[in-house]
């Protein structure tokens, strides 16, 4: 496990990383799914490794798979913090980015909600992926969410595309961005490094995509 800083903060003793901490810093968000393999580590990654050019961040590791902490202790290290709910100390930093469980238990999701600035969803492209993430839409109406389109074929698929439109006629709220789907990222998981440091012709598209959800947060909350 990488090093931590600090005490422990309260948490809710729920099992297997369904844990509610207490989001402090001038930005929190929060990336959670209702399924695994849809690139919510990698959407939580990504998104700190944006803020932590800004300021001083921390991703929090709330998956009992532990994908982030896994990650990290591949290489040598990211540009920000990381660390399990237990050890998280997240007063000493500007940006917390919460990485929860897939699936998570409604009160979990509901402490945590409450305490973020965002919510990212990540969801792949195709009618299944979308019928799966209307189930967890209301249980976020309340709270500031966006939907993430991840994993998008390259040209000339226009998968993205129509995740969009899709989005567009449910009428809930996205991002103009979507994710593709590019070995430079299982590269980065395997170099323990953030795709940006990835040697791959596509690697710094693939950041890009990170970066416009980035600012795209940015200019939302302003």
């Amino acid at each position: 496990m990488r090093p931590t800083w600090g005490r422990p903060v309260a948490y809710d003793a729920e099992p297997a990383g369904a844990t509610a901490v207490i989001f402090l810093g001038k930005v929190r968000i929060l990336v959670t799914s209702l399924k695994g393999g849809v690139g919510k580590t990698t959407t939580a990654v990504h998104l700190a490794t944006f803020f932590s050019d800004l300021g001083p961040t921390l991703l929090i590791d709330a998956d009992p798979a532990q994908g982030a902490l896994t990650w990290a202790n591949r290489g040598p290290g990211f540009p920000f913090a990381v660390s399990d709910p237990q050890e998280a100390k997240p007063k000493r930093f500007d940006y917390v980015v919460y990485d929860t469980r897939a699936q998570p238990k409604a009160k979990a999701l509901e402490e945590l909600s409450e305490r973020a600035d965002w919510i990212v969803v990540p969801t792949a492209p195709g009618a299944l992926a979308m019928a799966t993430l209307e189930r967890l839409i209301p249980e976020l109406r309340a709270y500031p969410y966006r939907v993430l389109v991840t994993l998008v074929p390259p040209p000339p698929s226009r998968d993205g595309e129509a995740a969009l439109e899709t989005l567009r006629s449910l009428q809930l709220p996205h991002f103009k961005t979507f994710i593709p789907r590019y070995a430079a990222f299982e590269k980065a998981v395997l170099a323990g490094v953030a795709v940006r440091e990835v040697r791959d012709e596509r690697a710094l598209l693939a950041w890009a995509s990170y970066a416009r959800v980035g600012r795209e947060l940015l200019k939302g909350r302003g």
